[in-house]
């Protein structure tokens, strides 16, 4: 065959892997015109130098280059204007990636998130965390009900000035401290961790100060917790150095639709980093 000097469309679309319809397009939009039509039949004949234009226009679609661009192109033979495309999706993939890193990495913490609190059998022991700066976006729980707050905190999400920030999905209370250590549940704040740093500055957003925090778990809704060993602690004169600066309860869900019984991580910041 490839001693023929023309060749029909039918064999070039066989040969090359492209539908008849696709190369009838082509020739429609002026990016590849047959070398020959029959003028008796209408029927479309190419030559074998063309082969290598239906390979380049296949190629450069992979990239996502649409055939209005692959078409100025070829007609200006512009390399300038096909490295400048290429530049445009290249950087179009680079995004694209981030993006899809950036969800992995969401749905991974999701993944720890359900199974955090499995990892320790002894829920009411305290331990220490090294935390670093973190963002809340939060609304005050004073002289309100946990429906009211509840809805003022997804209204605030969405309005217009946070629609736009991105939020870890994990309820956080800033608690009162001896209260807590009565077995009271007081919320001074109730907020949710922004994933990076704002660039603005807003009455609703808390910086939560990097240090050390003493933590614990308990189920801090129920009766079930008991934070004797915690409070104890903070009872003693020789701990001077544990002051509670601020508490917060961070919410881990082990129910989709009861939230009474979920599990709380209890971070009490007791030293800021300098």
């Amino acid at each position: 065959m490839m001693d023929k000097k023309l060749y029909s469309i039918g064999e070039i679309s066989k040969m090359m892997g492209i539908t008849v319809q696709t190369l009838r397009h082509y020739d429609s939009i002026d990016l590849l015109r047959p070398k020959f039509v029959n003028p008796q039949t209408g029927y479309r004949f190419y030559s074998s130098d063309q082969l290598h234009l239906i390979d380049r226009i296949k190629y450069l679609q992979t990239f996502g280059l649409s055939l209005d661009e692959i078409s100025r192109i070829l007609k200006n033979n512009d390399i300038p204007l096909l490295i400048q495309c290429l530049l445009e999706k290249r950087n179009e993939v680079r995004n694209e990636i981030e993006s899809i890193q950036e969800k992995c990495d969401d749905i991974q913490w999701y993944i720890d998130y359900f199974n955090y609190v499995k990892q320790d059998l002894f829920s009411e022991v305290p331990y220490k965390l090294q935390l670093p700066k973190r963002y809340l976006l939060a609304v005050s729980c004073r002289n309100q009900d946990k429906v009211t707050f509840h809805l003022r905190l997804e209204e605030l999400k969405c309005s217009q000035d946070n629609r736009m920030l991105k939020y870890r999905r994990q309820f956080s209370y800033i608690l009162d401290f001896e209260k807590l250590m009565q077995k009271e549940l007081a919320p001074l704040s109730l907020g949710m961790f922004i994933k990076t740093p704002p660039d603005f500055e807003s009455e609703y957003i808390i910086e939560i100060p990097a240090g050390e925090y003493l933590c614990f778990k308990g189920k801090i809704l129920t009766d079930e917790w008991n934070p004797e060993l915690v409070s104890k602690l903070f009872s003693e004169k020789q701990k001077e150095s544990l002051k509670p600066m601020l508490v917060l309860a961070n919410e881990f869900e082990n129910s989709l639709k009861e939230y009474n019984q979920c599990m709380y991580e209890i971070q009490i910041l007791v030293k800021k980093e300098d």
